[in-house]
């Protein structure tokens, strides 16, 4: 088994968009499937172009897991233009969907970045967007993922690096390599994916 880590290329969007597929279920628990194409697109392309670390790790020349962080030391990640907009004209030309329904998802999507703006801020380092195909968890890539992005910062003069996650997702994970729980939020947005699942912000400090 050959494991190899790099800096994330254009090229492996749709290998990263296909492993958040896979991990959030985005197929399953967005309907119809054109909004499930949107949902999939704004948190995977979203997570690209807000991130100025982008890492994957390779096993046998295929992607299996990535790491899109934002380093607020480093140089401003170049967002997409008017990529805000681009998703709003794609919900509301999702067909098959009703307006009451678009509706009620942006209202989820604004509840949501208000709320966690209470805890979290805003420009903070973060990571974005972290996973790791299931099949290959267990064997450290993730450990080594997240480790090259917390030295970074560490290296920069950040202080601490902050992670959004769901209690019923990986916090376990976090808080066993030294996150602490900052806080929990309410998350509509949160609850197209997770069933009575929980929001919340955890922190490593890097001092």
């Amino acid at each position: 088994m050959k494991v190899s880590f790099r800096d994330y290329i254009d090229s492996d969007y749709e290998s990263c968009e296909a492993l958040v597929n896979d991990a959030w279920k985005f197929d399953l628990h967005f309907k119809p499937q054109d909004l499930s194409n949107v949902a999939q697109y704004m948190y995977t392309k979203g997570s690209v172009t807000g991130s100025n670390f982008k890492r994957v790790v390779e096993i046998d020349g295929k992607v299996t897991g990535f790491i899109f962080g934002l380093n607020e030391m480093s140089p401003k990640p170049e967002r997409e233009a008017l990529f805000e907009l681009k998703i709003l004209k794609r919900i509301v030309c999702i067909k098959g969907m009703a307006f009451r329904d678009k509706k009620k998802l942006l209202r989820a999507i604004n509840s949501h970045e208000l709320n966690r703006s209470k805890i979290a801020g805003k420009g903070k380092s973060e990571i974005i967007l972290f996973v790791v195909d299931p099949a290959c968890q267990g064997i450290g890539i993730g450990k080594k993922l997240l480790s090259a992005f917390i030295t970074q910062c560490k290296s920069s003069g950040v202080k601490s690096v902050i992670v959004e996650t769901n209690k019923l997702g990986a916090s376990s994970f976090y808080e066993g390599i030294g996150f602490r729980h900052m806080g929990n939020f309410y998350s509509p947005l949160h609850e197209y994916a997770t069933k009575d699942g929980q929001a919340c912000m955890y922190e490593c400090r890097c001092d």
